[in-house]
């Protein structure tokens, strides 16, 4: 595909603009991460600690992730936005980042959760859950908050005189009472809403004795009014609910898909297409299970010690080699339906398609400026996502949340799945939202607008449950993107989508790495990948391949050769009656005959 050197212009151009507006309004929330401390620094912190307290680390099982504090960051976003939370943050040193070390035993309630510093080192909180029946020493209320202020006060370097007493919990067991204590900082309450009844936040510092142990410390926690966690979770559940409905139309298509390989599947284009989408798939499948190998320790971590523990990773991993298997089943399905409906519905989109580069090469210098394209698209979708973000944040309280970075960063190798999750979500929606649902949408809905705005919300709305809130407006804005995204598919083919879609996918998950404070190797390997089209691009350039379409009619069988015999013949006695060559063409295809042998027999028949 030839790219004019005004097209170029303007790309440049607009993808100049679009990282200006995002340099603006969501460049300051990447220098804001600061993840000096990395996994295996924090474990041998937590060690220490543990080894402090008489506990030996070596008897346990251990886990190990990254935890954001999600419930503060919704929050301070809601009641100051990103600026004054920035500022809170930092004028109380508050820690929404930080590394979770779990030590447990199978089928044991006794577990040792430490909570350290992803920015300082510093443990920030610690959990310690013991039997109901076990016994402590018992101290009574007044001897119990001591222990609690002396042990915080040389913890923390604590000055009481800066904290109001907050709240005494006190649980009795058997054989032991526990006192919870909190207090609060003076001078904090943040209020989210004009409201008399919505209340507000306080930063508060606690801890929780049994007998004469410190079980349980917090260093500070946002103390959440109950009707802010009320209104999120009902946009979670509205969230939730608008994906379970979106996914009942996934699911159509992808029935309607497999219906339409059933009908179709003699035609030429499937056998041409077929081994390609199969290896994608399973390309995407292997993929899949080594991400699910790479967030093993995710998995471990909520292993409920009430139960066995190979019964329930066993089942975790069953669960996701399912949904892994019917992923690859949705992407063969619709790509060869796709591929189908492409030569029917979007005839004059050829590069809309795998099949055209399937049939020719795809290592060309045309490819080549493609993939650069595909880096000005993405850099246009970060811009056009900011701008709509700014604009929700600004007139309807829209908050976001940086779920990708602490996913990623509780994997084993971060950036390994920053790139899988980039090539799976990248070739998965294209094909399935993109080059199956626009192409389904101009031949059962008759008009390529309504076609690319349906397809656009559902992909938009499949969104719902996560990263953006209120979940309406995350489906407004990744819709606004997939309109964007589906001009550039049929102007411009499958391969720049491709290209912005993994690189925006990925970018997501390491910008943290590359653009806050981060280990070099995280920094380096997140930049390394984010080339990685680039050295696809140099390699295009290199080979230079002639992009030219190979012979069709050596690829047919008998029985396609003699079909070919009959459409010929057929098409010289309409020719000779006068009768249009779009009228036999659209008869022909409804009829379900092969499209490319109907392309192959007008070739012959009208050579003009």
């Amino acid at each position: 595909m030839k790219i004019s050197i005004k097209e170029w212009i303007v790309f440049v151009l607009v993808a100049i603009i679009a990282l200006g507006i995002w340099y603006k309004v969501s460049y300051p929330q990447f220098t804001f991460v600061d993840l000096k401390i990395g996994r295996t620094q924090a474990f041998k912190i937590a060690k220490e600690f543990l080894a402090k307290q008489g506990v030996d680390t070596n008897s346990y099982l251990k886990s190990k992730m990254f935890f954001q504090d999600n419930w503060a960051d919704r929050y301070l976003q809601r009641a100051l936005g990103f600026k004054r939370q920035e500022q809170f943050v930092k004028d109380n040193a508050y820690e929404l980042f930080s590394w979770g070390i779990r030590l447990f035993r199978e089928n044991q309630k006794e577990e040792y959760v430490v909570e350290v510093s992803s920015r300082t080192g510093e443990v920030i909180s610690f959990v310690h859950p013991i039997k109901e029946t076990e016994a402590r020493k018992t101290q009574d209320s007044e001897t119990s908050r001591s222990i609690a202020r002396e042990f915080l006060k040389n913890q923390f370097n604590i000055n009481f005189n800066e904290y109001d007493f907050h709240e005494e919990q006190t649980k009795k067991f058997d054989n032991r009472t526990d006192y919870a204590f909190s207090w609060e900082k003076k001078g904090i309450y943040i209020p989210w809403d004009k409201s008399e009844d919505a209340g507000g936040a306080k930063l508060l510092i606690g801890a929780t004795v049994s007998g004469e142990e410190v079980k349980d410390f917090y260093k500070s926690k946002l103390d959440i009014p109950e009707k802010f966690k009320r209104f999120v979770r009902n946009q979670m559940i509205s969230g939730s609910s608008m994906f379970s409905v979106i996914n009942f139309l996934y699911l159509g298509w992808v029935a309607w898909a497999i219906f339409i390989l059933i009908r179709r599947k003699k035609e030429l284009i499937f056998q041409k297409s077929y081994r390609n989408f199969v290896a994608i798939g399973i390309v995407i499948l292997i993929l899949s299970i080594i991400d699910g190998l790479n967030n093993f320790e995710r998995l471990l971590f909520v292993y409920p010690t009430s139960s066995f523990l190979a019964p329930f990773i066993s089942l975790g991993i069953i669960n996701n080699i399912l949904n892994y298997i019917f992923l690859t089943t949705a992407i063969i399905a619709t790509g060869l339906a796709g591929e189908s409906l492409r030569y029917e519905a979007l005839p004059k989109n050829k590069f809309s398609s795998f099949f055209y580069y399937i049939n020719s090469t795809i290592w060309s210098r045309s490819v080549a400026k493609l993939i650069l394209l595909g880096y000005l698209v993405f850099l246009i979708l970060l811009g056009l996502q900011s701008g709509v973000i700014y604009l929700g944040q600004k007139f309807v309280g829209v908050w976001v949340e940086n779920i990708r970075l602490a996913k990623l960063s509780s994997s084993y190798i971060p950036y390994l799945s920053a790139f899988i999750i980039g090539i799976t979500a990248s070739f998965s929606e294209e094909i399935i939202y993109r080059m199956f649902g626009i192409s389904w949408g101009r031949r059962y809905l008759k008009n390529i607008i309504i076609a690319v705005i349906f397809a656009s919300l559902v992909w938009g709305f499949s969104h719902t449950q996560y990263a953006v809130f209120p979940f309406w407006y995350r489906g407004l804005e990744v819709s606004i993107l997939g309109v964007f995204l589906s001009f550039i598919f049929l102007r411009y083919g499958i391969i720049p989508v491709l290209v912005a879609h993994f690189l925006f996918d990925v970018f997501w998950g390491v910008a943290g790495y590359i653009l806050g404070n981060s280990t070099a190797n995280l920094f380096l390997w997140s930049v390394f990948i984010m080339i990685i089209p680039l050295v696809v691009a140099a390699i295009c350039f290199g080979l230079n391949r002639e992009e030219k379409q190979k012979s069709l009619e050596i690829s047919l069988g008998e029985a396609q050769k003699y079909n070919l015999d009959i459409l010929v013949a057929f098409l010289n006695e309409k020719k000779k009656s006068g009768i249009s060559l779009d009228t036999v063409k659209g008869e022909l295809i409804a009829y379900g005959w092969d499209q490319i042998l109907v392309e192959l027999a007008i070739k012959q028949v009208y050579k003009s």
